[in-house]
């Protein structure tokens, strides 16, 4: 752990955790009121797009920091396999994402609408980058060893557990009957 005041690490995990709670909030509030879209952001150039991407850098970079400033190596006999385990699910988890993430394009995973996915991954699940987001995040769990760190990277799961619940209005709005007859076909995780 580094050793700096513990303001640093209280504000670092209070910036992450309003980041998380600011698009919680928006996401809510745009569930509860038709007339008010969060996510996903109607367009590239929409306040909802610019917004959403400044408070998830609110909530990733302070979490980033905040692992660095709490890290703490687990100690005994089960820290080289935590650290192996958890090593390997982040680096297979947000490898994976990227790749697919890549794979679909950049800008039609952030809300253009560029097509359908439906093959490679996409045929397996309908949301392929969260599944190996969480793997991601369940080892970085493993290797930060710290719970303000683990309750935040909750957070995230958390997030992409209910964003498809935001997105399938807009995708079934946008694709039409491609969506739905995918939608059948293809289970929402795993």
């Amino acid at each position: 752990m580094i050793d700096l005041p513990d303001w640093t690490i209280w504000a670092a995990f209070g910036l992450s955790l309003t980041g998380a709670l600011s698009i919680f909030l928006l996401s809510a509030l745009s569930a509860m009121r038709s007339e008010f879209q969060f996510f996903p952001p109607p367009g590239k150039d929409s306040w909802q797009h610019w917004t959403f991407l400044a408070l998830f850098r609110l909530y990733l970079y302070p979490l980033i920091a905040l692992t660095v400033l709490v890290f703490s190596p687990p100690e005994g006999s089960h820290a080289w396999a935590q650290y192996g385990v958890g090593g390997l699910l982040l680096l297979i988890g947000f490898g994976m994402a990227i790749r697919i993430t890549l794979y679909m394009g950049w800008r039609n995973a952030f809300g253009e609408k560029l097509g359908l996915m439906t093959t490679g991954w996409f045929a397996r699940s309908r949301n392929p980058i969260y599944v190996f987001t969480w793997l991601g995040i369940i080892g970085w769990a493993m290797l930060a060893n710290s719970w303000l760190v683990t309750l935040l990277l909750s957070a995230w799961a958390i997030m992409y557990l209910f964003a498809p619940y935001f997105e399938e209005p807009w995708l079934e709005a946008e694709y039409g009957d491609k969506y739905f007859k995918y939608k059948k076909s293809v289970r929402r995780f795993i």
